[in-house]
């Protein structure tokens, strides 16, 4: 939205302040994102009322999926753009702007999928970027609303993709985080290749394995009954393709899972773990999972317990689960209190902290590789290594003469701070 805004001869603002429209880009997957982005509007509507703002804009999965009701609720906002519209953001302001027409741009079961060709402004460090290679989902997982609010699967063309990533490299990224809502069925939509057949994703992490201006290329986002042993074999041998796997497994109950219609069980996943750490060297492996799912007992907790506990996960993302509207989810019984809910998800969180601080703990004395984030002065940087994805995977303290943002450093890992590293250069 920012690239096809400076396109248009829209200026950026460095800060909220000096700006006379602020447009709030919003989640709607689970409750906590819902709350947040709400919070979000009404804190900079609060701004507007003081006359520093000209327009509001929301735009986003909150609109797409709640854009009649918003536009009661929420009279302050001008103009509400689903995912479907980012790309014509700049009409529609301009349209706005000349007060001929407000209101809410949604086309329902669409989701706007950009490309290489697409103007973009990175945000954030300019060494680290995401790629989106896929939008939507056709999977049916009962507790999920995100194929009602992105729409069918579809996939960005190979070419776009190594495109975008050779564009990125040259403009300073060292590092690309590949990001769908379900990252395994890249390429099922496209056309075949005369006597190849559809484009799979291990085709195209080979690929991007070529772009030599980039150093580190992430994946995230693995659905775990589609993990074949192509893409296995590229995570392990990538020169740049790290090997790091982000496979939401959801629980370790085989009732649970059922319920939630994950197409696997419990001793699947077991086997898949087993699998990836026999085939892959030096993995990092993320999974995520949810607490409080309508009828899991003592019992189904317990055994979600015992599973993160068996596995020993290097990262561990955990949800509490909350009703969402158009799922098959909603409609079960035996809904757990959110009391429970939470006193579950706090003890998983002591469990995972626990595993956590013993894998740090035996990594102190070690030599690895740091990507500088940021610098607190000229001797003290945050980085990360390659098993720390942004954002979500904790973060390295570096202490060294002459650091530097966006270049790596090679580092000896000094000490552990709750879910941090501490390290010097050597």
């Amino acid at each position: 939205m920012l690239g096809c805004l400076a396109e248009s001869g829209y200026g950026i603002a460095e800060e909220l302040s000096d700006a006379t429209i602020a447009v709030i880009n919003t989640c709607s997957f689970i409750g906590s994102a819902r709350e947040e982005s709400i919070e979000a509007i009404l804190e900079v509507a609060d701004l507007r009322e003081k006359g520093t703002l000209k327009s509001l804009v929301v735009a986003g999965c909150l609109p797409q999926r709640y854009g009649k009701e918003l536009a009661k609720e929420l009279p302050e906002v001008d103009i509400f753009i689903g995912t479907s519209a980012f790309r014509g953001i700049a009409d529609i302001l301009d349209q706005a702007d000349s007060e001929t027409n407000r209101g809410i741009y949604v086309e329902s079961g669409s989701t706007h999928l950009y490309d290489d060709r697409t103007p973009r402004i990175l945000l954030g460090a300019g060494h680290s970027a995401y790629i989106k290679i896929a939008e939507g989902c056709d999977r049916v997982c009962a507790f999920c609303a995100i194929p009602g609010i992105r729409g069918s699967f579809q996939s960005r063309t190979l070419e776009s993709v190594v495109k975008e990533a050779e564009q990125l490299g040259e403009s300073g990224v060292r590092e690309l985080n590949l990001v769908a809502q379900d990252s395994t069925s890249w390429g099922k939509d496209l056309s075949s290749i005369p006597g190849k057949g559809r484009p799979k994703l291990h085709q195209l992490l080979h690929a991007l394995d070529q772009v030599s201006s980039v150093d580190w290329i992430r994946l995230l986002y693995v659905y775990p009954s589609a993990v074949t042993n192509e893409l296995i074999e590229i995570l392990s041998s990538g020169q740049r393709v790290l090997p790091y796997v982000d496979v939401p497994l959801q629980h370790g109950s085989d009732r649970i899972l059922k319920a939630m219609r994950r197409g696997t069980t419990a001793d699947l996943q077991r086997k898949l773990v087993n699998r990836l750490r026999a085939s892959i060297n030096g993995l990092t492996l993320r999974t995520t999972v949810i607490v409080g799912f309508p009828g899991e007992t003592d019992a189904d907790y317990d055994e979600l317990v015992s599973f993160v506990k068996e596995m020993q996960f290097d990262k561990l993302g955990v949800f509490r689960y909350s009703d969402e509207e158009n799922t098959k989810a909603i409609e079960l019984s035996k809904k757990v209190p959110r009391k429970i809910s939470r006193e579950r998800y706090k003890n998983l969180i002591k469990v995972q902290r626990e595993i956590m601080k013993e894998k740090q703990t035996d990594q102190i004395g070690k030599e690895d590789r740091v990507l500088l984030d940021s610098l607190i002065n000229p001797s003290l940087g945050i980085g990360r290594l390659s098993s720390q994805a942004p954002e979500i995977d904790g973060v390295v303290h570096v202490a060294g003469s002459s650091l530097k943002i966006g270049q790596f450093a090679s580092v000896r890992i000094t000490g552990v701070n709750e879910i941090d590293l501490r390290a010097e250069v050597i």
